[in-house]
């Protein structure tokens, strides 16, 4: 039976992001995703790159308007099969949410109607997200148009709880021993996307976490 993960409150002044789950200080990740050799484990390890974007992601209707806003440098990306921004959606169930910005999600179009065929963004000849790559060769900020849930991955937001992705562990990214915990390595983009203020009252839940962990781990030392 797999056991709920425990949720902490965030201490402070008003803040999207009310409550974290205890794992995101305390399980590690592969430190670098473009050079790690993806596996998927809950199908015998089976090798897949990118193997987090298999599905697609959620986009908001924002997003969307910011990735078609580039689709010239977008579209000289992809492959010529996925150039027409008209496949690079899908909107027949759009999902509505109060959390999103524009409050309603389409998700991603993918190579075929497979649904673990991968993202459209992911159809071109390098690894990695073609959005990602797109900014980097146009000049401008990934953040510009790479989807939040995206940028976001291995964390997830919603009902004001951050916390580990539903997939955290079905990937072999997850749990990497050589990596640095979640928390450390997307703290960076957990301030970009929440304020600096977040970040500030989600250090101080860490040095808790982690201030009960170590004289555990001190008695457990031969």
């Amino acid at each position: 039976m797999t056991q709920e993960p425990i949720v902490l409150d965030v201490l402070g002044g008003p803040s999207r992001v009310r409550r974290v789950e205890e794992d995101v200080f305390l399980k590690r990740f592969a430190a670098d995703c473009m050079t790690h050799a993806c596996q998927c484990r809950d199908e015998g390890d089976r090798p897949l790159d990118d193997a987090c974007c298999q599905h697609g992601a959620d986009v908001d209707l924002f997003e969307k308007a910011a990735i078609l806003g580039r689709q010239g440098d977008i579209a000289a990306i992809l492959h010529p099969d996925f150039r027409d921004p008209a496949v690079w959606f899908d909107e027949s169930d759009p999902y509505q949410d109060d959390e999103y910005p524009s409050g309603t999600a389409v998700r991603t179009g993918r190579r075929t109607p497979d649904e673990s065929s991968g993202c459209v963004f992911l159809q071109h000849d390098q690894r990695g997200c073609a959005l990602h790559r797109a900014a980097l060769a146009g000049g401008f900020s990934p953040d510009e148009v790479k989807p939040v849930v995206c940028r976001l991955y291995p964390l997830a937001f919603g009902d004001g709880v951050l916390g580990l992705s539903d997939d955290f562990a079905r990937y072999s990214c997850a749990d990497d021993a050589t990596g640095p915990t979640v928390y450390r390595l997307m703290r960076p983009t957990v301030g970009a996307i929440f304020g600096l203020g977040v970040v500030r009252q989600l250090d101080a839940v860490e040095r808790r976490v982690m201030g009960r962990r170590l004289p555990l781990a001190a008695r457990m030392r031969p």
